[in-house]
């Protein structure tokens, strides 16, 4: 039997790894740790540490599993730029050294595609937080996340899909041509990956998890559009950007055994289903 302690576990991605846990009849118990999320995903097997990831007291007793997915992603929308450096940091140090005291016999780090080429301060925490992995937890794995979609992605900041999908809740969506290429996993495949590489990823070698499908942000947006049926506008304005091609190289990850068992489009789809039947503050969707 298994027993999970995951931080970011009430996040998007984390969400998912757990609602996939859930499913398997060897999980006896996850605690997860959270800042406050209101809405928990609630069953038997899980519990929930309330606190802060510098200074929360880490729990005691046997665990079997640790998933560090904690860190918000979305940079642009920190105002202390520094405490949101010294989170991901002091967060990882902690939580590592942590799972080394606790021998935690799996150990699988959620980091970010972005480490590779990004200069921003998310991608210099998040790749200090990748060494402080191999040097406090030898045998731990490391999956690097490149974009992903689904129903419970954020709509603000700066992920064009996203973004996309929020301008076209409010009747009409705008793009601009950067020549940026991305590809989109869908969230429940990314779980199953991220699952994967915890079971059978080799320690010291990072695995990229994301789709092989390439697209632009012209395409992406008038895909979105039709789906929508909303007018889509190429504007002029400069924006930020992570990376012009943010494509993962998964073969060592697709050698486990994970293939994309949802497509583009169904992943498109669903998401905007499940917007439309959610309330939304008027921000959330601009």
């Amino acid at each position: 039997m298994r027993s999970y302690f995951i931080t970011g576990g009430t996040g998007f991605i984390g969400r998912a790894v757990v609602r996939a846990l859930l499913k398997r009849q060897d999980t006896e118990r996850i605690v997860c740790l959270t800042r406050g999320r209101p809405d928990l995903l609630s069953d038997y097997r899980i519990s929930y540490l309330h606190g802060d990831i510098t200074e929360v007291g880490l729990p005691d007793g046997h665990f079997t599993d640790l998933i560090h997915a904690a860190a918000e992603a979305n940079d642009l929308l920190q105002p202390d730029q520094a405490r949101y450096y010294y989170t991901i940091v002091e967060g990882a140090r902690r939580i590592f050294e942590w799972a080394h005291r606790q021998q935690i016999y799996r150990t699988l780090f959620v980091s970010s595609g972005a480490v590779i080429k990004g200069d921003t301060i998310y991608c210099q925490a998040k790749r200090l937080a990748e060494w402080l992995m191999y040097k406090l937890t030898p045998s731990g794995k490391l999956a690097r996340v490149f974009s992903v979609v689904g129903e419970e992605m954020p709509i603000a900041g700066q992920y064009a899909l996203g973004r996309f999908i929020g301008q076209g809740l409010n009747g009409s969506i705008q793009y601009y041509e950067s020549g940026s290429v991305r590809s989109y996993l869908h969230v429940d495949d990314c779980a199953q990956w991220l699952l994967t590489v915890l079971e059978k990823g080799h320690p010291n070698k990072p695995y990229d998890v994301g789709a092989s499908r390439p697209i632009t942000m012209a395409d992406l947006a008038l895909m979105v559009g039709r789906m929508m049926g909303v007018p889509v506008e190429e504007v002029l304005c400069e924006r930020y950007e992570l990376a012009k091609i943010y494509l993962p190289d998964a073969a060592a990850t697709r050698a486990l055994g994970v293939t994309e068992t949802i497509s583009l489009e169904d992943s498109i789809r669903r998401t905007i289903d499940h917007l439309r039947n959610t309330d939304l503050e008027p921000s959330a969707a601009g």
